[in-house]
């Protein structure tokens, strides 16, 4: 059997194990200690399988202006490329392959390896966020695929729909808006992508963490050295700036959106959502699972299985920390547009003014709080949910603590939400239609 098969197996066989082992939520099982004065380590123990994951989170994404002004992110997620390929080489006879990626907040280095491989695969990372020489084809791959992505996602009715969302929600230059617009070809000087790089892994705010067989001793020492001594303070211009949204007195009622040759008509009945310290989002979520959230739901009851409008019929919250696009989304057939576009409003009338029953409460309750048990099932899912928190200033434990609390809301308080935030006049209905 291969090193690599062997390592898949124990991952399987890790996720697999019973969920009662893991952590509860009221003991998140997370070590913290303070590696230098600008980076955090966190640990995850578990010793059941000889496994280990390691997470290095740097403190800018790709919402920070400063991470778009020197390409920080191609700079961040080439460096596993250099010219001889030698880098991935070593990562792949560990079974250790890394993955670089940079989110909104955050940049992330991950990789898991067998415990005895732990020393190797530290020495591989240092190696990786020191490495000097990039690959000049992969990064001319990099801008020529940019270039096909972009033109490809112009032709897509779902990026279509959801740039349209974007626009009408998040004013110029917000940073939420960054991902539905033209992006902006990465530098050609593979000195300035290093600089860049190398500033990167030095701000404050870092984050080392680990999942599995090792020690709180054993993950000190692993942490210590990892990273390059941090600065003093991050520079101007690398925190996100994030506005208000556009309120709906701000948005038309109406929108449509055109794309040649389409055969269906796709809706997006829209606001902005709740973000998680909301004292609504609780019962938003709770709502949500029955306006949309299931096969039995009432859009999909409404819209596919009384009126066989459509196959598809959700309720989409792409908010989390900070509040973002809060829609109602399906599709239907040209010739049928005006008839699913009435349903879907009149779904969404009948719940403003009834509210949600009992018994449909009861149900998002128990999908809320099982979801969570499944999110706890491994230390490496346990640690990603801790560098969450960790991330936006929360309490470990407060994501399970969020479903504990919408699941706990009784019926008349998750009502009066509805009547607040589900009344027709604060959404827009985008349509996107054949030209």
């Amino acid at each position: 059997m291969s090193r690599r098969l062997a390592c898949a197996l124990t991952v399987a066989a890790l996720a697999a194990l019973p969920a009662a082992a893991a952590p509860t939520v009221a003991d998140s099982g997370v070590q913290e200690w303070q590696v230098d004065f600008g980076t955090t380590g966190l640990l995850v123990e578990d010793h059941r399988v000889p496994l280990v994951k390691v997470v290095v989170e740097l403190a800018a994404g790709t919402w920070s202006p400063w991470v778009v002004e020197h390409d920080a992110r191609v700079a961040f997620e080439l460096q596993l490329s250099d010219p001889s390929g030698s880098l991935r080489r070593r990562a792949d006879r560990l079974a250790a392959p890394i993955s670089l990626q940079m989110g909104p907040r955050t940049a992330t280095l991950s990789v898991t390896c067998g415990t005895t491989d732990l020393a190797a695969t530290l020495e591989l990372i240092r190696d990786v966020l020191a490495n000097r020489e990039l690959d000049r084809r992969e990064l001319a791959r990099r801008r020529q695929n940019a270039r096909i992505d972009w033109e490809g996602s112009l032709k897509s009715p779902e990026f279509v729909l959801r740039q349209a969302d974007a626009r009408l929600l998040f004013a110029m230059g917000d940073p939420r808006r960054h991902s539905f617009e033209k992006p902006k070809l990465p530098t050609t000087d593979l000195r300035r992508l290093v600089a860049a790089r190398d500033a990167l892994v030095r701000f404050p705010g870092r984050v080392v963490g680990f999942a599995g067989d090792l020690t709180l001793e054993q993950a000190r020492g692993a942490a210590r050295g990892l990273l390059p001594e941090p600065f003093a303070e991050t520079p101007p211009g690398v925190a996100p700036l994030i506005g208000p949204l556009v309120p709906a007195e701000s948005r038309p009622p109406e929108v449509t959106v055109r794309l040649p040759r389409l055969t269906q008509v796709y809706f997006s009945y829209l606001t902005g959502s709740p973000a998680w310290l909301d004292p609504d989002f609780a019962a938003s979520r709770i709502a949500d699972h029955a306006l949309g959230g299931h096969f039995n739901s009432r859009l999909v009851v409404a819209l596919r299985q009384e009126a066989g409008d459509t196959y598809y019929a959700r309720v989409v919250n792409e908010g989390g920390f900070d509040p973002g696009v809060w829609a109602i989304r399906t599709y239907t057939r040209s010739d049928n547009a005006d008839a699913a576009e009435h349903r879907i409003r009149e779904v969404l009338a009948r719940l403003h003014v009834e509210g949600v029953t009992e018994e449909e409460r009861a149900l998002a309750a128990g999908n809320l709080v099982g979801k969570r048990v499944f999110q706890r099932e491994s230390p490496m899912q346990l640690l990603a949910t801790a560098m969450t928190e960790r991330r936006h200033g929360l309490p470990y434990g407060f994501l399970d603590q969020q479903a504990e609390n919408a699941a706990a809301l009784p019926l008349d308080e998750v009502n009066a939400v509805i009547r607040r935030l589900y009344d027709q006049r604060l959404r827009t209905m985008v349509t996107l239609r054949s030209r």
